[in-house]
């Protein structure tokens, strides 16, 4: 048993050294406690270039996006370290570069980081549904199991701004069957924004689409049956019982 436990601690201690220097922000990430920023609120951490005045709109778009997800999807229970930079050079060390939000794992923790400068509930609600998922099927059940669109697809569900409005009806099921073949990140994100733009808005009507046949307050259990062992083609049945749509 001993030996066992000093083989897991270190492949943690592998996998956590080898990401520090492939990916230098998942160290300030894990360290962010000990970092400048603020505290706020047990998980939540803001920029110290943030007024303490500008702290209750922050949390305020925290509740609202938490309940958003409530709202399509039954519950909220994930908490992912959350931190809200404001400055280009925070922006940078905690791994969003010129991006307004990402979601980030490890086997040991979630983080959301948000640029604030886009105060966007859209955005945020997007990247707290990434870490649902990741709450619901575990670290490498969501690495391994869960093909990008579909995860893209679903954390659009929530996300309401106006260039991601789509109707699934709308799109021909040759579109859609393209987009279900995006299922890595490599394959869904290209290096044009116009490609990526309409992989996301695909991504979400293949989604939709979905959900006319499964509920979306279905979608939890389902996520937790490929968490237990299940496939996920076979759990979301793609092929059938969407003959009716267009």
């Amino acid at each position: 048993m001993k030996k066992l436990s000093l083989i897991v601690i270190g492949f943690v201690a592998l996998v956590f050294t080898g990401s520090v220097f492939t990916y230098p922000h998942v160290f300030f990430l894990s360290t962010i406690e000990h970092s400048d920023f603020n505290n706020v609120s047990k998980n939540i951490y803001i920029d110290p270039d943030f007024e303490k005045s500008e702290y209750e709109s922050v949390l305020s778009l925290l509740d609202k996006s938490k309940a958003r997800i409530i709202n399509e999807y039954g519950a909220f229970t994930a908490r992912p370290v959350v931190v809200i930079t404001r400055t280009p050079g925070n922006a940078k060390k905690y791994g969003l570069g010129t991006f307004p939000g990402k979601a980030f794992a490890a086997p040991w923790e979630q983080y959301i980081v948000v640029n604030h400068q886009s105060n966007d509930i859209g955005l945020l609600t997007h990247e707290l549904m990434h870490a649902q998922m990741r709450e619901i099927l575990g670290y490498w059940a969501y690495q391994t199991k869960i093909p990008t669109w579909f995860d893209e697809g679903v954390a659009m569900q929530v996300d309401y701004r106006d260039h991601y409005k789509v109707n699934y009806e709308s799109f021909s099921q040759e579109e859609i069957k393209r987009v279900k073949k995006l299922d890595t990140p490599s394959k869904f994100w290209t290096n044009s924004k116009e490609e990526n733009l309409k992989n996301y808005r695909v991504a979400k009507a293949g989604v939709q689409q979905i959900l006319t046949v499964v509920l979306p307050e279905e979608l939890y259990a389902m996520l937790s049956r490929i968490w237990q062992g299940e496939q996920f083609n076979s759990i979301l049945s793609l092929n059938k019982g969407v003959s009716h749509v267009k």
